[in-house]
């Protein structure tokens, strides 16, 4: 993958789920020229670049290295000290589940996302399998922030002292011991206490396999 692609790649995650059309004209764009760059049938060169990073709020060079600035000036009415940073969040594995939420190794994968995070220490897994659906899908990753605190009713990943790995929704915690539920109906409730657990870590966030980026690490 080149530069090009690149900066590519990170306007897509920039614009998310909002339509084309819908985030020219909040930027004042040429939505064709826009579309074509999205497209690959216009490259978008240094000059391209800049214009449309000052055009959306972004310091020079953002498109390319995303992880040295923020992109809140690209939200309307989002003070960009409030707004968290868009970080490369590296795919560890994929996650082979069968009939589970349960794992015991991951299979190595490359790969990474573009995920709006402050945790420096922030990473993804990918799932196998439609043991998860619909809630993940086969093909589909979670990205993990170490340093966020726990949230009860969100999923967490767990990883016990044995080695086993597991993803889960944290109802609460209790006197050291936790309480998770399944995010499908295949097992009942789940309590952990401490002393069993060697990490539990808060999932930011799930997106589909579209939104894997598979530029090399050498040239970020």
């Amino acid at each position: 993958m080149d530069i090009n692609q690149l900066r590519v790649d990170t306007l897509r995650s920039i614009i998310g789920v909002r339509k084309t059309k819908d985030f020219a004209e909040q930027y004042d764009l040429d939505a064709s020229y826009l579309s074509q760059m999205l497209n690959g049938h216009r490259p978008m060169g240094d000059r391209a670049a800049t214009k449309l990073e000052h055009k959306i709020g972004l310091t020079t060079g953002t498109l390319v290295m995303p992880r040295t600035d923020m992109v809140a000036n690209a939200i309307n009415g989002v003070d960009s000290q409030s707004y968290p940073l868009f970080l490369r969040s590296k795919i560890r594995g994929v996650v082979p589940l069968k009939n589970s939420d349960h794992w015991s190794s991951l299979e190595p994968v490359a790969g990474w996302l573009l995920v709006p995070s402050s945790d420096p220490e922030t990473y993804s897994l990918r799932f196998k399998g439609d043991a998860l659906a619909p809630a993940i899908r086969n093909g589909w990753a979670v990205w993990v922030e170490p340093n966020h605190s726990l949230v009860p009713g969100e999923y967490v990943i767990i990883e016990l002292l044995d080695g086993t790995g597991m993803i889960k929704e944290l109802l609460f915690e209790n006197e050291g011991v936790f309480s998770l539920m399944p995010l499908t109906g295949s097992t009942g409730r789940l309590s952990l206490s401490r002393e069993e657990i060697k990490h539990i870590h808060h999932v930011g966030g799930i997106l589909p396999g579209s939104k894997i980026l598979y530029q090399s690490e050498q040239s970020l």
